[in-house]
């Protein structure tokens, strides 16, 4: 028994995923999709509107490229991070019509998540964040899937 209840435990923390990224559509035809990678590698990709593969697909990532992108998050100090960024006293410039991104990072037991408006600007965490955003794109290569 005690072996069997080992065994579910184990694989419930094996489907958590360890990063997401969320692109929400735009006033326009900005592509909508999300991307989960898991902690061993496995890529979920679910494109949803204005990309050139809507539906799941499934791929991988090497070890290497998951540690560079949870050094990423890492260096951000992402966990400490607000949990959105967008329209208010926390964005002092903001363009209308733009897309949001929204990521998740899971560490230590730990899982924070954060919602950025991509029309909010003024602030250098912002354009950390995007790039954060584009590196994951970057590494995953959704690109494939969109265009």
């Amino acid at each position: 028994m005690t072996h069997m209840v080992l065994a579910l435990s184990l694989s419930l923390v094996a489907v958590v995923p360890m990063i997401t990224l969320e692109r929400s559509v735009c006033f326009g035809t900005c592509p909508a999709y999300k991307v989960t990678i898991f902690d061993d590698g496995k890529v979920v990709y679910e494109g949803k509107d204005f990309v050139k593969r809507k539906g799941r697909v499934e791929a991988r990532i090497s070890k290497s490229e998951l540690e560079e992108l949870v050094g990423e998050f890492n260096r951000l100090n992402y966990l400490n991070l607000d949990d959105e960024y967008g329209v208010g006293d926390k964005c002092p410039e903001s363009w209308t019509d733009y897309p949001s991104a929204v990521t998740s990072f899971t560490a230590n037991g730990k899982t924070k998540r954060i919602n950025h408006y991509l029309g909010c600007r003024g602030l250098p965490i912002l354009d950390q964040l995007r790039a954060l955003e584009n590196k994951i794109d970057e590494v995953v290569n959704t690109k494939r899937w969109i265009e």
